[in-house]
């Protein structure tokens, strides 16, 4: 059978209209992209670190919302050029809530209101607040006492008025009465009286007929203006009583006028004081909190965050804080604070939107607060101001709507009870040791007695969630080895967990100048990461923070007891483990290795020494809901180590940001995980202090999509032109 050949014309025509066609598809297929992108806000993060997306923290919150959530943002548009600080920030709140709006499923809206220009947006949102259940009906008390006021204060200007007057014309009957300090003193409070019974009146209409009614502010002024007339009328009745034995020879009308005055005074003192005792007892009105804030916005643009049921406003100062890196660099813009915008949002919306609040107590025994400095032993010459091991940790855990309390057993042998929590979470540090054995004395200091452990085994008995944070620690003497951990025998018998205190894990490398010796791998071996042998399970405190770096400081090994030599129905896993290595090795005596560095320029593992695999984190569970965790390095939740900076290779560069990211996760996951919300366990908010991608200029931004859709198609078809003109020739 005869083919038929393709001729060289035919074939360019062919191959042209193909090029022509792919351009034309390409051109169709961007556009539509662009427009979808545009029209359902669709969006991207193709950055390494995703640090221009919401962390999945905060969208797993938002995809468990079960009511819709409003955010706003009062915020006048800045000129770029004048204000570039507030152009930046600007763009940044923009930018996120938008994310916020396209990560909520329909649940979250967004708006940037700014109420100078956009007054009837304004009026709206005042309207949607007081709407609100939490406000709808909180100011009827403040309304209905503030109804008695009118009539009340009618009566004390007709009372002073009068009194003054009458107090007037007997002065002329007796010429003592001018040159008496006292009573020129009462007619002036007389009239300052009447005065402020006129302007308070009118304050009090003005505030209760604002567009947001000041119930609360117009209760305020009123109860100081009724408790200073008080004073004022009671100081004036007494002193009449009083002078009128002293009006020897004085006419009977002025003596009865001033003996007379504790009864002309009686019924509206009587009145008064009943209106006080309604006006004290009154709360302050939450709505008249949010507007005030609201009202900042010039100086300081704040953030809205409204549920079905309330609201609450985020500072300024809390979407852009301080670094915490004394000197940090300021951005190409100028601006000195770190953008921390989804930390605070997602922290407001867990606090309108939870239902059940718990506590955090840190339960320690002896020594100083871990959560709270101690500004007893400031020294006035110091740089620094005290700090305390877990305060920023204490911060963060109540930005996660956490309620944080803590427990010195030594001082106090219950537990506290914390405020608005439901339940409590108890957070066990080792006991501080007892002091250093002095000879002159009979006997040492004792430690953490059996009573006192009891108090907190039966405190977490009766919650039945805790974390337990051990370490090596070594005892207080010049020489002397690592002490023993008070709840090794709780935690062994009660929920399969053995604590290896007297090792010391740390990490090694080979000698290469001497085969079959190793020495310390860094600087700092007993600090072992993520970056090498540690290895983040998956488990459900551990999966999410895998991708993230962990670091812990003076680990000791834990072992998982076998199924038939722990409590009948306990399950224990591994959270955070030291796989099989040659690497590291838990040491039992550390002063051993100083000598064999001295003596061999290396060192080598002994019999008695731990050799991996084993755990470094450990989570267990029992049928009757009780849940615990344990991490064998008390150091890595300070804030010395999960809130520590440095420098970290990001891409192709070196940049400034969190060394352990995933040491505050593991732990706030740890809470999470022991407390039955397993759901609510992600990696969370990521520092603002990693690089994002530059901000296009404004006008590059517009003309973006038609580079896209147009240019760009046009100097792909212009080079396929060219091609197929030249293979013509």
């Amino acid at each position: 059978m005869a083919v038929e050949s393709m001729t060289a014309a035919r074939r360019r025509l062919l191959f042209g209209l193909n090029v022509g066609l792919q351009v034309v598809l390409a051109t169709v297929a961007v556009a539509a992209v662009v427009w979808v992108a545009g029209r359902f806000k669709a969006r991207a993060d193709w950055t390494a670190t995703g640090i221009n997306s919401l962390s999945p923290r905060t969208i797993q919150l938002l995809r468990s919302l079960d009511q819709d959530i409003r955010i706003t943002t009062l915020f006048a548009e800045p000129d770029k050029e004048r204000q570039p600080v507030q152009a930046k920030r600007y763009r940044e709140i923009r930018d996120l809530l938008e994310l916020y709006e396209s990560a909520g499923g329909g649940r979250v809206t967004t708006q940037i209101i700014e109420p100078t220009v956009k007054k009837a947006e304004t009026e709206r949102l005042l309207e949607r607040l007081r709407r609100l259940p939490a406000y709808a009906e909180e100011a009827k008390p403040h309304e209905q006492a503030l109804s008695e006021f009118p009539a009340l204060n009618q009566r004390i200007k007709e009372l002073v008025s009068a009194e003054f007057q009458k107090a007037q014309e007997l002065a002329g009957t007796d010429a003592r009465l001018a040159q008496n300090r006292n009573f020129n003193i009462v007619r002036r409070n007389w009239q300052v009286v009447a005065q402020q019974a006129d302007s308070v009146a009118e304050r009090i209409s003005e505030l209760t007929q604002a567009e947001v009614p000041r119930y609360g502010q117009a209760t305020s002024e009123a109860r100081q203006y009724l408790s200073d007339t008080k004073l004022r009328l009671q100081d004036a009745s007494t002193w009449m009583a009083e002078e009128a034995g002293r009006l020897a020879g004085a006419v009977p009308e002025l003596h009865s006028f001033f003996e007379e005055a504790p009864q002309r005074y009686h019924e509206v003192l009587t009145a008064v004081d009943a209106l006080l005792q309604k006006l004290e007892g009154l709360k302050e009105i939450k709505l008249e909190e949010v507007y005030n804030e609201l009202t900042r916005w010039r100086t300081g643009p704040p953030v809205l965050v409204e549920s079905e049921k309330e609201a609450k406003v985020i500072p300024n100062w809390e979407i852009w804080e301080a670094p915490r890196e004394p000197g940090a660099p300021l951005s190409p813009e100028g601006d000195d604070r770190v953008f921390v915008g989804e930390q605070a949002i997602s922290s407001a919306i867990l606090h309108l939107t939870q239902k059940e609040k718990l506590a955090v107590v840190f339960t320690y025994y002896g020594g100083s607060s871990p959560i709270k400095p101690d500004f007893s032993q400031v020294n006035p010459f110091m740089r620094q101001m005290p700090t305390a091991p877990y305060q920023q940790l204490s911060e963060l855990l109540q930005k996660a709507n956490f309620v944080v309390e803590e427990w010195d057993v030594s001082k106090q042998k219950t537990p506290p009870t914390p405020k608005d929590a439901t339940r409590s979470i108890y957070v066990v540090l080792p006991p501080e040791p007892p002091s250093r054995p002095n000879p002159m004395e009979p006997s040492p200091q004792r430690g953490i007695s059996a009573e006192d452990k009891k108090a907190i085994e039966d405190a977490i008995a009766s919650s039945k969630m805790a974390v337990f944070l051990v370490g090596w620690r070594q005892e207080p003497t010049p020489f002397g080895g690592a002490l023993d951990y008070e709840f090794a025998e709780y935690l062994k018998k009660n929920w399969g967990v053995e604590v290896r205190a007297k090792y010391l894990a740390l990490q090694f490398a080979p000698n290469p100048q001497k085969a079959g010796w190793w020495v310390p791998a860094t600087r700092e071996p007993w600090v072992i990461t993520t970056d090498s042998v540690v290895r983040l399970t998956d488990h459900d405190i551990g999966r999410p923070s895998r991708a993230d770096r962990a670091g812990f400081r003076f680990v000791v090994p834990l072992e998982i007891l076998p199924p038939d030599k722990r409590p009948e129905g306990l399950a224990a896993e591994p959270v955070a483990e030291i796989g099989r290595t040659d690497d590291v090795w838990a040491v039992e005596e550390p002063m051993r290795l100083d000598e064999q560095l001295r003596r061999h320029q290396g060192v080598r593992p002994a019999e008695n020494d731990y050799r991996p695999p084993f755990a470094i984190a450990v989570a267990a569970h029992k049928p009757d809901g009780s849940r615990l965790v344990v991490f064998g390095s008390e150091h890595f939740a300070t804030d010395s180590m999960a809130q520590a900076s440095g420098l970290t290779l990001v891409g192709n560069a070196l940049v400034l940001g969190p060394l352990f990211p995933a040491n505050s996760d593991l732990f706030i996951n740890a809470l999470h995980w022991v407390s039955g919300e397993a759901n609510r366990i992600a990696v969370g908010p990521r520092r603002a202090d990693l690089p994002r991608l530059r901000d296009l200029d404004e006008k590059w931004a517009r003309r973006l999509p038609y580079f896209l859709v147009g240019v760009w198609p046009a100097i792909v078809l212009m080079i396929g032109l060219g091609v197929f003109l030249l293979r013509r020739r």
